[in-house]
C-alpha cells in the first residue's frame, strides 16, 4: 500500500517537473483574474453594507419620530425636531460632521417624509417634508441641515395612492407616514467624487433618489405628531 502511494507521488513530481513552464504561465495569468474576483466580491459586500446602513437609518428615523416627544407636553413635531431626527439617523454611517461640506466620503444624506391623514372618503390632509445634509456651512449640525417643510394641502385618494399605495387609509382620522432615505452626490465639479472613499474598487455606484442606495417604509405615526410645524 505504502509502495503504491510513493509511486503515485513520484509520478506527480515527474509530471510537475516536465510541465513546470506551463504551470508557471497558467499561474501568472490566473493572478489578475483572482485579484479582480476578490475586488468584485469586496464591492458586492460593500454595496450590501451601505444598503443595510441606509435601511437602519430609515428605521432609526421612524423610531425617533415615534419616541422624541414622549416626555414633552407638546406632541407636535417642529422643523428643528425633524432636523435632529434626520441628523441622528445617519450617524450609523457618517461620523462627526462628515455628512456636510466638503463631503469627505463624496456623498451626503437625504430623507423625504410624506404625511397623510384621511379626513373623509374623498379627502386627505397631506404634507411633504424634505431634509438633507447637503447645505452645510454652519458648525452646529441642526442649523447645517437643509429643511423644506411643505404647507398642509388636500389631496384625493388617487393622488395619495400615486405617491405610495400603502399610504391609502381605510378609516377617517387614520394617519400614515411614508419615509424615504437615500445617499446622493454633491456637485462633482466642486466636490470631486472618488468611489475608493467608500471602499469600492470595480463597481460604479449610482446615487440619487432612484440610485442603488435607497430605502423606504410606511409607518403609522402616533396621533398629534403631524403635521410638522414650520418654525
Amino acid at each position: 500500500m505504502r509502495g503504491g502511494v510513493f509511486a503515485l507521488l513520484h509520478r506527480v513530481l515527474r509530471f510537475c517537473k516536465r510541465h513546470k513552464g506551463g504551470v508557471l504561465i497558467e499561474f501568472t495569468f490566473s493572478i489578475p483574474v483572482c485579484i479582480a474576483l476578490l475586488f468584485f466580491v469586496s464591492d458586492h459586500y460593500r454595496f450590501y453594507e451601505l444598503k443595510n446602513k441606509l435601511k437602519s437609518s430609515a428605521y432609526l428615523a421612524a423610531s425617533l419620530i415615534q419616541q422624541l416627544k414622549n416626555n414633552s407636553a407638546t406632541k407636535q413635531l417642529a422643523s428643528d425636531d425633524m432636523a435632529r431626527i434626520v441628523y441622528a439617523s445617519c450617524l450609523n454611517f457618517f461620523h462627526t460632521l462628515t455628512m456636510f461640506r466638503p463631503y469627505p466620503f463624496g456623498i451626503y444624506y437625504l430623507a423625504r417624509f410624506y404625511y397623510v391623514k384621511k379626513i373623509s372618503n374623498g379627502n386627505y390632509q397631506y404634507q411633504h417634508i424634505l431634509i438633507t445634509t447637503g447645505k452645510g456651512g454652519n458648525p452646529h449640525p441642526v442649523n447645517a441641515m437643509s429643511c423644506s417643510i411643505g404647507s398642509v394641502e388636500t389631496k384625493t385618494p388617487a393622488q395619495v395612492e400615486e405617491i405610495h399605495q400603502d399610504l391609502v387609509c381605510y378609516n377617517s382620522g387614520e394617519e400614515r407616514l411614508f419615509i424615504k432615505c437615500w445617499y446622493n452626490n454633491p456637485n462633482v465639479n466642486i466636490y470631486p467624487y472618488n468611489k475608493s472613499k467608500l471602499g469600492l474598487f470595480l463597481l460604479e455606484p449610482k446615487f440619487g433618489e432612484d440610485g442603488n442606495f435607497v430605502y423606504q417604509l410606511v409607518i403609522t405615526p402616533k396621533p398629534g405628531l403631524f403635521p410638522v410645524k414650520n418654525e
